[in-house]
């Protein structure tokens, strides 16, 4: 459903307030500026589809993710973050969503890595995790 979807229909953008990027502070224009931020107006929440929905949905969810992954590689200074979960199953919008993002806000500094069998690993993380607290 998602994929069929168009999240600036929903989301608030950079060129929405600005008119175009704001070079001020080095934001391009399609930046999301507030999520859902379109659906304060009556006429644009009016006009927005289901699948525009899913899709904002998404990318909120995403932009979240990769904002905690970008700030704790930074602050552990790190410069590959390796994503894994379900969550990212068969999620070709959310993988390139974070390995873009990731790459342009660290303005090339950091790399996002997927697993296959992703869904595993935070299992194999937890049972580490257990070993290690109780040896």
């Amino acid at each position: 459903m998602a994929s069929l979807g168009d999240s600036t229909n929903v989301d608030k953008l950079v060129r929405d307030i600005y008119g175009g990027d704001y070079e001020r502070f080095g934001l391009p224009g399609y930046a999301v500026a507030s999520s859902f931020g379109n659906m304060m107006s009556k006429e644009k929440r009016d006009s927005v589809s289901k699948e525009d929905l899913a899709r904002a949905t998404l990318v909120t969810i995403t932009n979240n993710i990769g904002s905690i992954a970008r700030m704790c590689a930074v602050n552990e200074n790190i410069n590959r973050v390796v994503f894994v979960g379900n969550f990212l199953r068969i999620n070709t919008i959310s993988t390139k969503l974070l390995a873009y993002a990731l790459e342009y806000w660290s303005k090339g500094q950091l790399k996002a890595f997927f697993l296959e069998h992703e869904g595993y690993f935070g299992a194999v993380g937890a049972l580490l995790e257990l070993l290690t607290t109780i040896t």
